[in-house]
């Protein structure tokens, strides 16, 4: 899959770039779609399970125990390349390790 620009895998809404949030004691890089979904940035990819479990607790608006409570059939996850210059994504995988990784995470049951 070639560049394109930053859409929401669940509803294909074009985003905003990722930009810095804080919601409690937590702070992430990311952001929302309007069909609920949230966003996380790793911006050099190699940190996926610290970001998932960030973007489910962005998702459960900052409470951690709640998010170590979902179960995977509680949500739809999808993580996808990202560019941060360019603010594109790609499914495809970057062999040379230089690409950062956005997260999406959106509630099954709304």
């Amino acid at each position: 899959m070639r560049r394109q620009p930053l859409q929401c895998p669940f509803c294909d809404n074009y985003l905003a770039n990722p930009v810095d949030i804080r919601i409690k004691s937590l702070e992430i890089t990311g952001g929302i779609c309007t069909c609920r979904a949230v966003y996380v940035l790793d911006r050099r990819g190699h940190n996926l399970g610290e970001i998932c479990l960030d973007a489910l607790t962005f998702l459960c608006k900052g409470d951690i125990d709640k998010a170590l409570t979902l179960m995977p059939e509680d949500y739809e996850e999808e993580t996808l390349d990202y560019d941060t210059h360019t603010n594109t994504i790609s499914r495809r995988e970057d062999k040379r390790g230089r690409t950062g990784k956005l997260i999406f995470v959106r509630l099954k049951n709304l």
